[in-house]
């Protein structure tokens, strides 16, 4: 016998053949003995589990429990709806405060970097020169906002 076969035997017990293949199952069970065997087995195990079966009672109504259940689908669609649309608080604020803050750090960092640097004539002037014999060497590039002071 085939699992196949095993298959529609288990689904003739539980009653959820198909009609059309319910006659060619009754043929099988009156030719094959292992599959009369198999039925056999399956319906007393039905009746037994049947028999046996706990009886679970709720002491709440289906409606109760419907109830709830939509209770808790409109809660969710509410605090979807919320978390869509939030209120104006702290974090729209922070929002805006974040990129101005950083603007304002732009703009005083380029007026900073763009106040004036002495000139090597203000700097030799203010340059103590008690050792007269150290020689001195001094590079400037405006292009690069570098000065290079080499002292021997």
């Amino acid at each position: 016998m085939s699992s196949e076969q095993m298959l529609e035997i288990m689904a003739l017990v539980d009653g959820e053949l198909a009609t059309g293949r319910r006659a060619d199952v009754q043929r099988l069970l009156a030719a094959d003995t292992e599959a009369a065997t198999l039925h056999r087995e399956l319906s007393a195990m039905r009746q037994v589990i049947r028999a046996h079966e706990p009886i679970g009672q709720v002491a709440d109504t289906r409606e109760f429990y419907w109830s709830q259940i939509q209770r808790r689908i409109e809660q969710e669609a509410r605090a979807a709806a919320h978390a869509a649309n939030p209120k104006p608080g702290l974090s729209s604020w922070l929002r805006w405060l974040v990129p101005a803050v950083g603007v304002a750090a732009v703009a005083v960092a380029v007026t900073l970097q763009q106040t004036a640097l002495p000139s090597v004539k203000e700097v030799a002037t203010n340059v103590d020169s008690s050792q007269t014999e150290a020689s001195s060497l001094t590079y400037r590039s405006d292009a690069d906002g570098v000065t290079v002071h080499w002292i021997n």
